[in-house]
């Protein structure tokens, strides 16, 4: 008798350890991607990543700072079953937010985790707001899917440039374009439109009439996507001045009046 009810003790006992482990993130869990700090994985479940769990994350590749840009993750698998899973994202800086209208998902500790486990692929949005200073943002996720205990894998890390001078207005831009400065004339800020339809190196600079370089307004690598930047004339006297854009083979001038 002593001998079963041992042996019954055990079979609880592993019982209970295996709820534990598997079912004890059902609700989310942070520290669990590539940003530096974390124990990657989610090693509770399996203790080496499979590539068909497929983890993406998409948005905008430039924020100015301070700025707001909503993104989309997913979570899905190339083969194989998913019938539970969950995620994991994590930001070197800024802030994350749950987008309107996305459920199943939580903040905690300062990450952005499943409330609820994803019961199939699963697609949802979140918010990042960029700090206030410019620099580079890494945003790093893992997610899981699969049947109990899932699959778990890394998704790509995305970069995301915050940088000062330039407002995104756009994400999918066709051709190379520069638009005419806004108001024009002006006194003493305008705002000048610029789209560009691959990343690259984009200098803005203004000149006076005589050719002389008085400005440089953007000198910075961005995204595909249209731009605003603003251009404030307060230290300069009434008069024609042109501006000019340069990236890649793509060169641009136009002309532009102050009116004091």
């Amino acid at each position: 008798m002593k001998k079963i009810n041992f042996l019954l003790l055990l079979v609880v006992f592993a019982s209970f350890v295996y709820t534990t482990s598997v079912f004890s993130y059902a609700t989310g869990v942070a520290g669990r991607t590539l940003k530096p700090g974390s124990t990657n994985g989610c090693t509770c479940h399996q203790n080496a990543s499979n590539t068909a769990v497929v983890v993406t994350v998409t948005g905008p590749a430039t924020l100015a700072p301070g700025a707001t840009g909503t993104y989309t993750f997913s979570v899905s698998r190339t083969s194989g079953t998913f019938s539970t899973g969950g995620i994991d994202i994590a930001v070197s800086s800024g802030t994350l937010a749950l987008a309107s209208g996305s459920t199943g998902l939580k903040i905690s500790s300062s990450e952005l985790v499943h409330s609820a486990k994803f019961s199939g692929a699963t697609t949802k949005t979140f918010n990042l707001t960029a700090p206030a200073t410019p620099g580079t943002i890494t945003i790093y996720c893992t997610g899981a899917g699969g049947t109990n205990p899932p699959n778990w894998n890394n998704g790509t890390s995305f970069s995301v440039n915050v940088i000062s001078g330039v407002t995104p207005i756009e994400e999918v831009v066709h051709s190379y374009s520069m638009s005419q400065n806004f108001p024009n004339p002006f006194n003493p800020t305008t705002t000048i439109s610029f789209g560009i339809p691959k990343s690259g190196l984009v200098n803005i600079s203004v000149y006076d009439i005589s050719g002389k370089f008085v400005a440089e307004l953007v000198n910075s690598q961005l995204s595909a996507g249209k731009y605003n930047t603003s251009f404030d004339a307060s230290f300069l006297s009434s008069g024609v001045y042109f501006y000019k854009i340069q990236t890649g083979d793509f060169m641009e001038v136009k002309k532009m009046s102050l009116i004091k």
